[in-house]
């Protein structure tokens, strides 16, 4: 069993001198130390911040607006990426239409485009495992927000995550 952490220990943690000084941004870190807490400890640091539950549901929305915004970004450049492979695939596509071009033309157009294939598939799959990392990042924010309703009622917060590959 890990060592509980002390009301000291936590204090210092948060840089703060007592628990009515925890702020908005310091709401998520306090919240996932509170399973961590020595009991006495963490009940009286919830007596001295009647407002975590709000302050927590509004780092959760303030999360989600962030995650929204990097998803919505992470799309729009990655259109804008398969625009330009779709563009330049086009416009080799026109050349392969032409009936001068040598075999050695023709094999060098088709590995052009492969290469492009390879490219949007690596960017695909870039973008999957961006948007595994903010779905976990957010998952992350709500359960260690469950985690501190869990804790608080007297609940077992010990959740684990699942690793996911790429």
């Amino acid at each position: 069993m890990t060592k509980q952490l002390t009301e000291q220990q936590v204090l210092s943690a948060l840089d703060i001198s007592d628990f009515r000084h925890v702020t908005k941004d310091k709401v998520m870190t306090f919240a996932s130390m509170l399973q961590n807490m020595e009991p006495t400890v963490a009940k009286k640091a919830l007596e001295q911040f009647p407002d975590f539950a709000r302050m927590a549901l509004e780092a959760l929305r303030d999360s989600k607006s962030v995650l929204e915004k990097s998803l919505d970004d992470n799309s729009e450049s990655s259109k804008q990426c398969f625009d330009i492979y779709g563009t330049v695939l086009d416009t080799l596509k026109g050349y392969l239409e032409h009936d001068d071009l040598s075999a050695d033309e023709r094999e060098s157009v088709l590995n052009k485009m492969m290469d492009i294939a390879r490219m949007a598939e690596a960017k695909d799959s870039e973008n999957k495992k961006f948007n595994w990392g903010v779905i976990v990042a957010g998952a992350t924010a709500v359960i260690a927000v469950v985690g501190v309703a869990a804790s608080v009622l007297g609940g077992n917060a010990s959740i684990k995550l699942p690793s996911f590959k790429a």
